[in-house]
């Protein structure tokens, strides 16, 4: 098999990857989202949106950078050399989305409490006429 093709199909494999995990986040991830901007709905749904462009932008972009478009020459002494460039760029896909993920589990309910507190304090300060 030639070094394209099992370039393309990593390739494939990435895209594929995203194109079911981002969803899937999303689906199970929105009643957390929702816990958090009980008070803001409007934030939450603003947050979210911003959160799944990144999502796209960051894995499009890990795609592009990890694509190779010449062979390089440890590939033509063997193609297991080929194999575990290409089984590490999907691990590092992987390996990045659950960091990313992770964090932001871990920093949501603290974006979600100081954008409620922000709103907070602009219903509390009094309008002058």
């Amino acid at each position: 098999m030639t070094w394209w093709i099992i370039e393309l199909i990593t390739t494939l494999v990435l895209a594929t990857i995203v194109a079911v995990l981002g969803p899937l986040i999303k689906r199970f991830g929105r009643a957390y989202a929702g816990d958090i901007f009980r008070a803001n709905p409007r934030t939450g749904k603003s947050y979210l949106i911003l959160m799944d462009v990144a999502y796209y932008l960051i894995f499009v972009a890990y795609i592009l950078f990890t694509t190779t478009l010449a062979e390089p020459v440890e590939w033509t002494l063997s193609t297991g050399n080929q194999l575990q460039a290409e089984v590490f760029r999907i691990g590092g896909m992987l390996l990045l989305m659950g960091i990313l993920h992770g964090a932001n589990v871990l920093s949501l309910p603290v974006v979600g409490r100081l954008l409620g507190l922000s709103r907070q304090l602009d219903e509390d300060t009094p309008m002058s006429v």
